[in-house]
């Protein structure tokens, strides 16, 4: 492979590797309605941290992030992939390893980052419930999430994005804005250039 080529390839990977952490941005990092900080009273934090312990229980949420986080990329991976191959990034069959084994390790790293702030995740979690639910109303969700049918839903509730109908949609969505992206990066790297002004050398 030429200088150039290289070049290109690289200045290509560039683009997509941008685009699929641009994608991959959870649904939750999303602007949101502003919500009140006030710290929730004693009472309530209490009764949410009960709630969280029944909605999420301490011995199985290892398992329940695997599981959410194994779903999602597998829902979202063969649009990706597929948009790489329409573009000619995967058709050098030494990239394609190389590519696998870096998602490989994107997915795993995410696996064991959420599982070490899981206990913050809780914490803030409760907090946010006990701002926007009175103890009797969390006492009441307790009380169903007691329930056979509430233990049911705290299973299932995880696995749902890997469901047929839920993950073809995933993976159209994605596939559409995969095939926005050549275009949207065109024009950032020429609002950005614009902005910062481009070196003299290629202007002339």
């Amino acid at each position: 492979m030429t200088n150039r080529g290289r070049i290109m390839l690289v200045s290509k990977w560039k683009s997509v590797l941008l685009g699929v952490a641009m994608i991959a941005m959870p649904i939750s990092a999303h602007a949101q309605a502003p919500v009140s900080t006030v710290q929730p009273s004693a009472e309530r934090l209490a009764a949410a941290q009960q709630l969280m312990s029944v909605i999420m229980p301490p011995e199985q949420r290892d398992a329940m992030v695997e599981q959410m986080i194994t779903a999602m990329m597998a829902n979202i991976l063969p649009s990706i992939r597929q948009g790489l191959d329409e573009r000619g990034v995967l058709d050098n069959a030494d990239i394609a390893p190389v590519f696998d084994r870096f998602l490989a390790r994107q997915t795993q790293s995410a696996i064991d980052q959420l599982k070490v702030q899981m206990p913050e995740l809780i914490e803030a979690m409760s907090r946010a419930y006990a701002r926007r639910f009175t103890s009797s109303q969390m006492n009441e969700m307790q009380a169903f999430f007691s329930t056979p049918t509430g233990q049911l839903y705290v299973t299932e509730a995880m696995g749902i994005m890997s469901d047929p109908d839920v993950a073809e949609w995933q993976r159209n969505s994605m596939a559409k804005s995969m095939e926005k992206l050549p275009e949207e990066l065109k024009k950032l790297q020429e609002e950005m250039e614009k902005a910062l002004g481009r070196p003299e050398e290629e202007k002339a």
